[in-house]
Order: structure tokens, then sequence, then C-alpha cells
């Protein structure tokens, strides 16, 4: 499937999605705390949230880097994107820019200090779709990741049901044994929290040097 396929299909997927996102992921809501603790965001910092979808991980990033520091968020979906903007907590945020576009090519203001990587499995797959976003950090940026992980391998039967229930929000399946596979390698100090009876993980590491445009 080309790129341009999947967002196709993602597209069309998100467009039915987005009115009722959060309600269907509201169980991933601890895993996507605990990744933005993973994260560590700063006062006075600068955040991007890639692919950020219903931008459920908006406020708190925005509380985090207070009004010194600044967040940016993009997701390919204008329909996500729509729901994002309409969040009582992001109304009337001066330091909060949202852009529409996919990763492999989005354009974003350099010198992030920090990249989170909520449930986009399909985008850190893509080395191009990395280099591109991790491009906008400063080298040693702090990055964050999590989404879904198989179980163990011999735990077939929920690993078979994790392929079907995820079938409409994934198009690419590589690694998804071990999805943090392709980001690991645009990082330093990476380590991975999970275990074979999880089906999240959260990933985190340092931007290597290098990589920032």
């Amino acid at each position: 499937m080309s790129e341009a396929e999947r967002l196709a299909r993602a597209a069309a997927h998100y467009r039915d999605l987005a009115p009722r996102y959060d309600r269907a992921t509201r169980l991933i809501d601890d895993i996507r705390r605990k990744a933005m603790r993973a994260l560590d965001p700063r006062p006075g910092e600068t955040v991007i949230d890639a692919g950020c979808g219903t931008g459920w991980c908006l406020p708190y990033l925005l509380e985090a880097v207070g009004p010194s520091g600044r967040v940016i968020g993009f997701d390919p979906s204008g329909d996500m994107l729509s729901v994002a903007r309409e969040r009582d907590a992001l109304r009337g945020a001066n330091n909060l820019l949202l852009v529409q576009g996919a990763a492999h090519e989005v354009g974003l203001p350099r010198g992030a200090d920090a990249v989170l990587f909520s449930y986009t499995h399909d985008l850190t797959q893509s080395a191009q779709s990395l280099r591109n976003v991790l491009g906008a950090a400063r080298p040693g940026a702090r990055v964050a990741a999590t989404s879904t992980k198989l179980y163990a391998r011999w735990l077939w039967p929920l690993n078979a049901y994790l392929r079907w229930s995820h079938r409409e929000y994934i198009t690419d399946f590589r690694h998804f044994d071990a999805p943090w596979t392709v980001l690991a390698g645009f990082l330093d100090d990476f380590r991975v929290d999970t275990g074979p009876f999880t089906q999240h993980y959260v990933a985190r590491g340092r931007l290597k040097a290098g990589l920032a445009r």
C-alpha cells in the first residue's frame, strides 16, 4: 500500500471516528498520561505532539510548558483537528499551533525541545516521516512514544484479536511485536517500558545529533 493510499484510508476512517474518538479510546488514557510523564515537558519549552488527533494530550502539554512555552500539534485529519480546536481547555491558547499535514511532509517550526508520539503506529514505522518530524527538534531533544504492541508470541489468540481490533487504526503492521524498532534508530539513551503480558509500551530517548534540520 502506497503512502497516499494509507493516508486516504486513514482519513476516511477518522472522518467517521473523530466525534467519538475520545470516548472510544478512553481505556488508553492512563498509558497516554504515562507517556507524557516520560516525555517530561518543562516550563518554557517547545513541544511537538505528532499526530495529535483530537488533541487529548494538548491541555496537559500546555499546562506543563506554561505561558512561556509553546505546543505544536499536527495531524493529517482535518476532522480530528476540528475536534481539537473545539476543546474548551485549548480556546484562547496563544502558545498553541495546530497544523494539518502528513508526517512525511508537514512543515514544522524548528528547535523543539521534546516530541511526543501518542498512538501513531503508522507514523513510527516510516523512517521518512520520523526523519521529517524529528528534524524539527534540536539535538538531544527528549522523545517519548506509546501505542499498542503484541503480547508474547505464545499468547497468539490475544494477538490475533489485537490485529483484528486494530485493523481500522493501523494500516502498516510491520514491527507490531516491537513498534519502537524504527524510532530507536534515531535516539540515544533509548529504553522501553513494557512486558509480555501487556499490549502497551512507553519508549523514550534523546534525539541523536545530526538529525535536526
